[in-house]
């Protein structure tokens, strides 16, 4: 039984041979030629893009004798009423732009601020030139709306000139507050030496007038000496002279922030005054004080007085003010006539374009139903071509595909179907082909072989890859075997300390229990005395006290064993809160002391300038500890090296610093030793990179600590001089990334 795909090809093959039989013979040869003589795929998309397209060319020439008759009629509305109305928006809204830069110049408090407005200002000023100069050319021929366009450029020319001015008066008004508050820091430093050298002469003269002595090694001054009018004088005339020049700098002080320009004349009225009782009050002196406090006033009331003092630069800067705000009053006025010619101007064009629009609006709709019209006949066609040739080579193609798939999944008896005369059919054949092929090889077992291969090469990686794992841990080992040397000799010293405490504390403690039994004793002994209940209460205090001390000194060799057991753990460590002071003047004593344990001639300064708010972070205590041990323990041998190098004016020292910073804490350890070149600094954070010589270092230290303030998120920082100093900057956040991650 034949297929109905199987006839349609046949027909479809024999409409074809028919149409070349009666297309002229050039023709037909050359649609033979580049068919090959089939209607196969190639010709059948040729056929519906074909139709399609002229399908589509069809409806486009309609469309556009359609459109050249709509473009007649909106040409009017998009030349002539469009650009009028988006021009009439644009000036309405450029104006308001406009409006608004006054507050902002007014509001304005530095130079910075100040141009960026002007700018703004400027760049709307000809944004809205350009918007009015629109509507003027779109309104060319309407009369009275064109009359409203030309009136609005007077007032703008207006407002423009106005925030000129402003900005002008603003920008003066800023020179004088810059003046005046140079004025008041001078001010504030001018009070204070005049201060400190009145206090310092009304001591001495009340010293003299009371003890009889100017300097400690003199002989006492008889009483009559000391009362003379001469020292009366000089002691009243300080007093004096003391209360006018506080006077005085209140008022310049007032003068300053006053905003009422009467209040300031009287305000210097009252300066002036006070400045002659102060002068007054002088004359009463010794010369020597005298011409050192005449500088001091002469410079006071120059500051007030002078054409660029407080005065002038107060009264100058209130005139700005009234200026200003008379500016802003004008601009007012004249924004409220730019808005209301606008909204005419606004008003005039909406009406226009209303117009305009609702003749255009049935031709729009006419060629709307035209659109879908064709619309739904180009979709007609396209099922039509679809139900024909589509659908008919998407059920071939699919056939096609299945066979692919179960091929690839190695089901190679599946059976491939060679059927029509088309791509689709040489397709199947190449298949078919590539289907035997797959089968001949399959029994060739290749697949087998290179398995083997390649298991065989993986074990070697393995192998290495286990080998360079051993390599390192071995490596890391050593470096935290050299790291727990170092700690040993420190420990041995720092843990002798608290002990010696404790057992000080504990034979003072046996002493004071002794003392306590005698008490009692005497009291049993002769029943007549009384028991002295408040020596004994100090006694208990005293006991009291040295409990707590040999508490506290016990706990530091605690954590001293608890530090450098943790030190020495190889499993992760836990985040938890760290004393960030604590933890770097511990580490940073083991350091020492590690190295004295080891070399007795070794001698550095160790300076600590801890901050006390660094306060706490959270982080691993082990792996930190590990890292300012490293890192004061390079800086002591970078110092030991200089010495080495260097006769005894050389005296070596290691300034250890830490300093809160909001939510980061900066450990900054710095060393006066032999500093680093700049080949040896590019290299230090390298693994296994040393400049110790032998077995010294294993060069993993400033790496692992590297790693280590990463892992934490923080940075570490390195600036040195050759031969002057090496300063390490370790910077580390408040929270830990671990704990901050941590679900609450």
């Amino acid at each position: 039984m034949t297929s109905p795909d199987k006839t349609l090809d046949h027909r479809l093959h024999s409409a074809f041979e028919w149409i070349l039989e009666r297309l002229p013979s050039r023709v037909g040869e050359r649609v033979r030629e580049a068919t090959g003589g089939r209607f196969g795929i190639g010709s059948q998309v040729v056929v519906g893009l074909g139709g399609g397209v002229l399908l589509t060319v069809t409806a486009i020439f309609l469309c556009l004798v359609l459109m050249s008759y709509l473009n007649g009629r909106q040409s009017e509305v998009a030349e002539t009423h469009m650009p009028a109305l988006v021009g009439a928006f644009d000036v309405a809204q450029r104006s308001a732009e406009l409006v608004r830069t006054t507050p902002r110049l007014l509001a304005a408090t530095n130079p910075v601020q100040l141009d960026s407005a002007r700018l703004e200002a400027a760049h709307t000023d000809v944004s809205l030139r350009a918007a009015v100069d629109q509507v003027m050319r779109a309104q060319a021929g309407e009369g009275a709306s064109a009359v409203v366009g030309a009136s609005v450029v007077p007032l703008v020319d207006s407002m423009v000139d106005i925030v000129d001015r402003i900005r002008e008066s603003v920008g003066s008004r800023m020179g004088h507050r810059a003046r005046l508050e140079q004025l008041e820091e001078r001010l504030s430093t001018l009070t204070l030496e005049i201060q400190q050298l009145l206090e310092q002469e009304i001591d001495d003269q009340e010293f003299f007038m009371y003890t009889g002595l100017r300097e400690l090694t003199d002989s006492p001054a008889p009483v009559s000496r000391r009362t003379t009018i001469t020292e009366l004088d000089h002691h009243g005339g300080l007093l004096n002279f003391k209360a006018y020049q506080n006077e005085v700098t209140a008022l310049i002080a007032q003068a300053m922030t006053e905003n009422d320009p009467e209040v300031l004349l009287t305000n210097r009225e009252r300066i002036e005054t006070a400045l002659s009782k102060g002068y007054g009050a002088l004359d009463k002196m010794r010369p020597r004080v005298r011409a050192n406090l005449e500088l001091l006033v002469a410079e006071l009331e120059d500051l007030y007085k002078a054409p660029d003092g407080v005065f002038e630069s107060r009264r100058g800067e209130l005139a700005e003010d009234a200026r200003a705000e008379g500016l802003a009053a004008r601009n007012q006025q004249t924004t409220a006539e730019l808005v209301a010619r606008v909204e005419g101007l606004v008003g005039g064009a909406e009406e226009s374009a209303q117009d305009a629009a609702q003749r255009s609006s049935a031709l729009v709709q006419m060629g709307v139903w035209f659109l879908l019209v064709v619309t739904a006949f180009t979709i007609a066609m396209a099922y039509v071509a679809w139900k024909f040739f589509g659908e008919r080579m998407l059920v071939r193609m699919g056939a096609l595909s299945r066979a692919t798939r179960r091929m690839s999944k190695g089901d190679l008896e599946v059976q491939v179907q060679l059927e029509g005369n088309d791509e689709l059919t040489d397709m199947a054949g190449a298949l078919e082909v590539f289907r035997q092929h797959a089968v001949e090889v399959q029994r060739l077992n290749l697949v087998e072989k290179l398995a083997a291969e390649v298991q065989e090469k993986n074990s070697k990686l393995e192998d290495t890859l286990e080998n360079l794992r051993r390599t390192q841990q071995q490596v890391v080992n050593q470096e935290k075997l050299a790291s727990l040397g170092a700690l040993t000799a420190g420990i041995a010293h720092e843990i002798r300390n608290p002990l010696n405490f404790v057992n000080n504390f504990a034979a003072l403690s046996s002493e004071l229990i002794e003392e306590l039994r005698e008490e009692l004793d005497g009291e049993n002994g002769d029943g007549d005395g009384e028991i002295d209940r408040e020596f004994i209460e100090e006694l208990l205090d005293d006991l009291d006290t040295n409990v707590v001390k040999v508490n506290e000194h016990g706990m530091r060799a605690n954590r001293i064993v608890e530090g450098m057991l943790a030190h020495s753990r190889d499993e992760a460590g836990r985040v938890e809160s760290v004393d960030i002071n604590v933890m770097v003047q511990e580490y940073a004593k083991l350091a020492y002391h590690g190295i004295r344990g080891t070399d007795s001639s070794f001698n550095v300064d160790m300076i600590y300038e801890l901050d006390s708010g660094a306060g706490e972070l959270e982080g691993i205590a082990r792996d930190l500890s590990r890292v300012f041990l490293n890192i004061v323990t390079n800086a002591c041998h970078a110092t030991a090296a200089r010495r080495r190098d260097e006769d005894d004016s050389y005296f070596p020292s290691v300034t250890v610093r830490t300093e809160g910073r909001g939510h980061h804490v900066c450990v900054t350890v710095r060393d006066n030793g032999t500093g680093m070149p700049d080949d040896v600094v590019s290299r230090i954070f390298d693994p296994f990179f040393t400049t110790k010589s032998g077995t010294e270092g294993t060069g993993l230290g400033l790496s692992i600590s590297h790693e280590i303030i990463q892992e934490h998120g923080g940075e570490i920082e390195v600036e040195t001089e050759p031969g002057e100093f090496t300063e390490f900057r370790i910077t580390l956040p408040r929270k830990h990334y671990a704990a901050a991650a941590a679900p609450s």
